[in-house]
């Protein structure tokens, strides 16, 4: 899943990268919700998900400009 959004948001940018980084944050942290962590915890893990995706345009995987992104 890490490499799956680190490609799509290689080929987005600008509003419409911020807007999909939203839109899966927020689908992401909904599922991890509904399995019963507490929004906390699963902010913490969402953020983790989001810097393992960074990571992974980093490495060159996705060889777009990265986007700066917040959750």
């Amino acid at each position: 899943m890490v490499r799956e959004v680190a490609a799509k948001l290689g080929n987005l940018h600008g509003e419409t990268a911020t807007s999909f980084w939203r839109a899966k944050a927020s689908e992401l942290l909904d599922l991890v919700v509904g399995s019963g962590r507490d929004r906390t915890a699963a902010s913490d893990e969402v953020r983790r998900f989001f810097q393992a995706v960074q990571r992974e345009m980093s490495a060159g995987v996705v060889a777009e400009p990265m986007p700066i992104l917040s959750a």
